[in-house]
């Protein structure tokens, strides 16, 4: 029994090792805080430098940037954060007391204390780069590179969804807003099936994409589970107190924005970069919300340029 014991610690050390040195090995792991757990996954080795990458939404699971962790896994330590209200991460009480702007951002400085990270490089998409703008406005010490692709709204948040809104629907036909509409009224009375429920995400999701119908690979990266109840606390959140406008001056290292010239919320980079001169900007062309995954050439040539990796 004893050297069937030791035989089966070689073998798992063996394979431990062998999937660390591709630089590929994922460690799923969790951080205990007063409201319950935050749950976060790494990839590559922990002698990189380690890159903290938050997912959109909000609401958003992390397997959305799943692939983005991993293609740089080699290069980089990526640590993808279940952001606070999603996937296991759900706090007790749920509610607006425990998933809020304030709360959200300080989990990740929860994150870097727990794995003694001093100070990392922040990538946020989306509404991920909301919050690692929000975060570097807080704790610009602990950011020493903030990239942010295709980010939401600096400042006057509402607005700037509205307008978001209004460009989604544009990209809709007629026909197509009708039966979203007809597909969103079936899925809030608990009506739809699955494949209703997947042509209801398919609708929803072509204003992000440039290409048209969405590819399948592409769907099936950006269909990610969503807690409505998360996004619901947080847009409020937004509306209410979110605007970095000033305070992101705290923040006094370098400012990357990766966005795609169709993306029908690139008018955001625009306005950031009004405010935050400093930012540079790398566009994207033929590519709407997710340059990884429509242009991962082109978008993993700039972040690496950024980087400084070759």
């Amino acid at each position: 029994m004893k050297i069937r014991n030791s035989i089966s610690t070689l073998l798992f050390t063996a394979f431990s090792l062998l999937f660390t040195s591709y630089g590929n090995a994922q460690i799923a792991d969790s951080i205990k805080y007063e409201n319950g757990f935050l749950y976060y996954h790494e990839y590559g080795s922990k002698k990189l430098p380690p890159i903290i990458i938050l997912t959109g939404g909000p609401g958003r699971s992390y397997n959305q940037l799943e692939g983005l962790a991993e293609t740089i896994s080699p290069k980089f330590r990526s640590i993808l954060l279940e952001q606070r209200g999603t996937g296991k991460s759900i706090p007790i009480p749920f509610d607006s007391t425990t998933v809020n702007i304030n709360a959200v951002t300080k989990d990740i400085k929860t994150l870097m204390d727990s794995l003694k990270i001093k100070n990392s490089i922040i990538l946020g998409h989306s509404w991920g780069g909301m919050l690692a703008m929000n975060f570097a406005s807080e704790f610009p010490n602990s950011v020493n590179h903030l990239i942010l692709v295709a980010p939401g709204p600096h400042k006057d948040a509402e607005n700037g969804f509205n307008v978001m809104f209004t460009n989604r629907r544009h990209t809709r036909s007629l026909k197509e807003e009708q039966r979203l509409n007809q597909l969103s009224e079936l899925i809030a009375n608990k009506q739809a099936d699955s494949l209703e429920i997947i042509e209801a995400e398919r609708l929803s999701r072509r204003a992000y994409i440039f290409a048209n119908p969405i590819p399948d690979s592409i769907f099936q990266k950006i269909n990610s589970d969503n807690n409505s109840k998360t996004t619901s606390l947080l847009i409020k959140d937004i509306f209410k107190n979110y605007d970095v406008s000033k305070s992101l001056n705290n923040y006094k290292r370098q400012i990357d924005i990766i966005s795609g010239r169709q993306d029908v919320v690139g008018f955001f980079s625009y306005e950031l970069k009004q405010d935050i001169p400093k930012a540079n900007i790398h566009w994207i062309n033929e590519c709407g919300h997710f340059p990884m995954y429509e242009q991962p050439n082109e978008f993993y040539k700039i972040l690496y340029k950024v980087l400084n990796v070759e």
